[in-house]
């Protein structure tokens, strides 16, 4: 269940308004709400990375591995590519954030398609110990949004690509009512945030902090780090 950004956003308001520490427009809000949104998105991958060294545990609700896998599998995706013969450019789909696998069916055989760097790819396709085989494929990023594939495919081929999508913008959306703001939940007006529900005081927490320095309020920043730091304390308990 995704986390309803209206309730975010009220949230949000009543602790700014808190003692007077300042107003928050709408487009200031959907503004740090998607950057909250992208900076607690990324982080997952960091999270995956260190939970990986810390002991296990048989409970898998307690786990760290686990809780961020819960977290993060509505963003992975798989597709089938299908590329055309003697064309090296593979097209990735809208929105791919992070490449898990791509793999290719050699012989009736999966094989997978190694990423390699621009600089190292050079020397390995002038050598014909290191050049890319059909049985030993690899890719490059390049910057129109897909991958030079090595070696160039001589037939039609089905590539199947494993990956994460980024998370939708959230958008408060509103309509004016005698000069006030007042949400709107229709379809095309509002956008609910793509994060898991236990992220919600995540969310609330850390755009409270960019709201401090939007709108000059270092108590409001305070405000949102305790916020953040009691529930990073909750979650660790």
């Amino acid at each position: 269940m995704p986390v309803n950004i209206d309730t975010v956003y009220q949230k949000v308001l009543t602790l700014t308004s808190k003692e007077q520490r300042g107003y928050l427009t709408p487009q200031e809000f959907n503004l740090m709400a998607d950057k909250a949104q992208s900076e607690i998105f990324n982080n997952y991958f960091h999270d995956i990375k260190t939970a990986f060294y810390k002991s296990k545990t048989d409970k898998t609700h307690a786990d760290d591995m686990e809780l961020v896998k819960e977290k993060i599998q509505p963003f992975n995706e798989n597709s089938n590519i299908v590329q055309a013969a003697n064309d090296p450019l593979l097209v990735l789909p809208t929105g791919v954030h992070f490449i898990s696998t791509l793999q290719v069916t050699v012989n009736s055989n999966k094989v997978q398609v190694t990423e390699m760097y621009n600089k190292d790819i050079l020397y390995t396709e002038s050598n014909p110990l290191t050049k890319a085989t059909k049985n030993r494929p690899v890719y490059v990023r390049n910057a129109s949004n897909g991958l030079t594939l090595y070696p160039t495919p001589d037939a039609q081929t089905t590539y199947t690509l494993d990956y994460y999508k980024k998370p939708a913008t959230p958008q408060w959306g509103y309509v004016v009512i005698k000069g006030r703001p007042l949400y709107n939940s229709g379809a095309g007006y509002s956008t609910d945030f793509s994060l898991h529900a236990s992220e919600e005081e995540n969310l609330v927490s850390r755009i409270l902090q960019l709201a401090g320095v939007v709108i000059e309020k270092p108590g409001l920043i305070e405000v949102g780090t305790v916020e953040r730091a009691n529930t990073k304390q909750e979650q660790n308990d």
